[in-house]
C-alpha cells in the first residue's frame, strides 16, 4: 500500500498523520513547520503559534471506513490555520460573527499550562470565559467559514465592552443559527443534528430545552463539541442509551468535552449524579478514564515546566487499579519525597519501599488524618495537592489502622 492509499483508507499512526498534514501545508506554500511529537503538534520555529493535531487525528481515524471524508478533514485543518481571520477593530463589525463555545475546565487549565511553558502567560491574553456548570466553562469565539478563533480578555478591552454584552451578542447569534427542528427525538431521547461545531453550545439555550417532551427534569450529556444529548431524569432507558452512545463518542471522536451528566433545575444546569446503581457505575468508569487522560496531559506539561524552571518535586500519577471487576484510582505519597498528588479514590502511603512498608487508605480518611499537610495547588484543573512533608509517626499509625497493605 503506497502513502496516498494509506492516507485515504488505511490505519495511520500519529507520526504518519503529522507527515500527511505537513505535506498538505507544503502544497499550500507553508513549508516551515516542524513536528513536535511530545505535544503532537506542528510549530513554526521561533514562534508561539502551533497546529495541535489531536482532534483532527481523531476525526481522521474515525473516518477510515468513509474514504471520501479523509481528504476533507486534512483540507479543513490546513484552511483553519492558513486562513486565520483578522479580528475587526470595532465591536460593531465583529458582533455578527461572535459565537459562544462550551469548553471543559480541564482543557482551559491545560491551555494555561501551555502558555506557562512557552513563557507567554500574559493575563490579558487568556481566553474570555465564565463558569457555566460543573466542570464546564463558556468561552467566546470569532467564527468564520474556515476557523473558530477564541477571543481573549484583551480583545474586549480594545472593543470597549464588558463580557456581559459580548456573551449576550454571542447567544443571540447562536439563536439565529438554531432551527429547533434539528433537536430530533425518539422515545424521550433527543439528539442534536446541527453539525455546525456549536451543537454542545446550545446547552445554554434553556428555553429550547424546556420545549422538549421528556420524563422529569431534563438531563444533558455533551461528550464532545459536536454532540448534545437530552433525555429526562425519570427515563432510565433513555439515560442508559445516552450514556452508552455518548461515552463512546467522548473517547473516540475529537473535541472531547465532558464525561458528566447535567440536570436542568429552575433554569440552571447542575452536575447530576445518577441514582441507578448500574448507571452510576458506568458514569464513574467514564469519569475515571477521563480523569486519567487529563492528569496524564497535566503531568507531562508540569514536568516540562519544572525542567525549564529547575523546580524539583515529584508530580504523581493518577493510577487506575482493578480487582474483581471493580476499578478504583490511587496515587502514591512517598516518605521524604516532595510531591504533587492528584485527587484519587485512595492514597498509597510508602513508608519504606525497600522493606515493602506500604499501605492504601481511602482518600476521605487520609484527609481526616493528614489533610493539614495537603495544600491545594492554585489554578489547576483537575485539582492537585502539594505535600512537602510526610505524616508524622503518630499519624502514620492512625493511617495504617484504617488502611490495607499494598
Amino acid at each position: 500500500m503506497n502513502f496516498l492509499d494509506k492516507m485515504i483508507s488505511g490505519r495511520v499512526s500519529q507520526r504518519e498523520f503529522a507527515q500527511i498534514v505537513l505535506r498538505a501545508f507544503a502544497e499550500k506554500g507553508v513549508d516551515n513547520l516542524e513536528y513536535h511529537e511530545a505535544e503532537f503538534a506542528l510549530k513554526v520555529p521561533g514562534k508561539d503559534s502551533a497546529v495541535f493535531l489531536h482532534n483532527s487525528y481523531a476525526e481522521f481515524s474515525r473516518a477510515r471506513r468513509k474514504k471520501k471524508e479523509r481528504p476533507a478533514i486534512i483540507a479543513k485543518l490546513v484552511a483553519s490555520f492558513t486562513s486565520i481571520p483578522e479580528i475587526p477593530r470595532s465591536f460593531a463589525a465583529a458582533k455578527p460573527n461572535l459565537m459562544p463555545v462550551l469548553r471543559d475546565a480541564a482543557y482551559y487549565s491545560l491551555s494555561r499550562l501551555l502558555t506557562r511553558k512557552h513563557k507567554s502567560d500574559d493575563l490579558e491574553l487568556e481566553w474570555q470565559s465564565e463558569k457555566f456548570a460543573g466542570g464546564l466553562i463558556l468561552g467566546l469565539a470569532y467564527d468564520t467559514e474556515h476557523s473558530i478563533t477564541s477571543l481573549n480578555q484583551k480583545q474586549l478591552i480594545e472593543w470597549g465592552i464588558d463580557a456581559k454584552e459580548a456573551f449576550a451578542a454571542a447567544k443571540d447569534n447562536l439563536w439565529e443559527k438554531t432551527d429547533p427542528s434539528k433537536m430530533i427525538g425518539q422515545d424521550g431521547v433527543y439528539i442534536a443534528d446541527w453539525h455546525d461545531s456549536y451543537d454542545s453550545s446550545r446547552m445554554m439555550l434553556t428555553e429550547l430545552i424546556y420545549r422538549l417532551q421528556v420524563e422529569g427534569d431534563p438531563v444533558a450529556f455533551v461528550p464532545n463539541r459536536d454532540a448534545f444529548w437530552i433525555t429526562g431524569k425519570d427515563n432510565l432507558p433513555g439515560l442508559r442509551a445516552v450514556m452508552k452512545a455518548g461515552s463512546e463518542s467522548h473517547f473516540n471522536l475529537g473535541h472531547s468535552l465532558s464525561p458528566d451528566l447535567y440536570v436542568l433545575l429552575d433554569g440552571r444546569w447542575e452536575l447530576y449524579i445518577p441514582e441507578d446503581a448500574e448507571l452510576k457505575a458506568q458514569w464513574q468508569s467514564i469519569r475515571m478514564q477521563r480523569s486519567y487522560l487529563d492528569y496524564e496531559q497535566q503531568k507531562k506539561l508540569l514536568d516540562q515546566i519544572h525542567e525549564q524552571t529547575g523546580e524539583d518535586y515529584f508530580v504523581a500519577r493518577f493510577n487506575i487499579l482493578e480487582r474483581d471487576k471493580t476499578q478504583w484510582s490511587v496515587c502514591v505519597w512517598t516518605k521524604d519525597v516532595d510531591s504533587s498528588l492528584p485527587k484519587t479514590d485512595s492514597i498509597g502511603f510508602v513508608v519504606d519501599a525497600d522493606n515493602k512498608d506500604m499501605f492504601v487508605v481511602p482518600w476521605e480518611r487520609a484527609v481526616e488524618i493528614a489533610g493539614s499537610l495537603m495544600q491545594e495547588e492554585p489554578g489547576l484543573v483537575p485539582v492537585r495537592y502539594r505535600v512537602r512533608e510526610f505524616p508524622a509517626d503518630a499519624q502514620v499509625e492512625r493511617l495504617r489502622a484504617v488502611g490495607m497493605r499494598m
